[in-house]
């Protein structure tokens, strides 16, 4: 990444921490996205994607999918502190994906986790993350889908947020192979899009 621009830098693990602990409290809505790893994968699909958005086109839908609820901060210095933590994570991924896309790699492959079963719960929260991202633009997402080679992309994906009863017939084998797989599924879907959409050479 070349931008020395400070609102384009990924967050540390600090600020990484400081931003999870938000998202995992009780100041946040019900139904919003829970966790760094759902953020990541959710933010992840916005970029990828066909649709360009502007921060008010997601940031809303993060909290809640009916834009109605919205985060009770404690003060409006911890609101400009998370909101920019939230907007530099997008704008760190926005970059990586225009001047080096074939770096990238998803928050689960980024950052330790204290054992395999919580590793696993990262992995089914991002993908479930960025299936979310997806529904931003559903219908501008269906030529991929229509596709039969590109729609095997998002495939490991999908099994992996468990939305389908797939998941319960893979081994454990399966699952890391499927979960190895996802960080070049992403960099096909944007090539897919923003690419020539020629796939056979990344596959090859």
């Amino acid at each position: 990444m070349n931008s020395s621009d400070p609102s384009m830098q990924p967050l540390s693990l600090d600020e990484l921490s400081t931003l999870e602990q938000f998202l995992v409290s009780e100041q946040t809505p019900p139904d919003a996205l829970s966790s760094l790893e759902m953020l990541d994968g959710y933010m992840t699909a916005a970029a990828v994607g066909p649709q360009v958005f502007e921060v008010d086109d997601w940031y809303a839908s993060m909290w809640d999918q009916e834009k109605e609820l919205t985060p009770k901060f404690s003060s409006p210095e911890e609101a400009t502190v998370i909101s920019e933590l939230i907007v530099r994570h997008n704008n760190s991924i926005t970059v990586l994906f225009e001047d080096e896309p074939e770096e990238y790699q998803p928050l689960f492959d980024r950052v330790g986790y204290e054992s395999d079963e919580v590793r696993k719960l990262a992995v089914e929260e991002w993908a479930m993350g960025f299936i979310i991202g997806m529904e931003l633009a559903y219908d501008a997402w269906r030529p991929l889908f229509d596709d039969e080679e590109a729609a095997v992309l998002s495939m490991s994906i999908f099994m992996l947020s468990k939305v389908s009863d797939d998941f319960d017939h893979l081994t454990d084998k399966e699952i890391a192979e499927l979960t190895e797989s996802v960080a070049e599924s992403v960099i096909c879907i944007h090539s897919f899009w923003h690419g020539d959409g020629d796939l056979s050479e990344e596959e090859e």
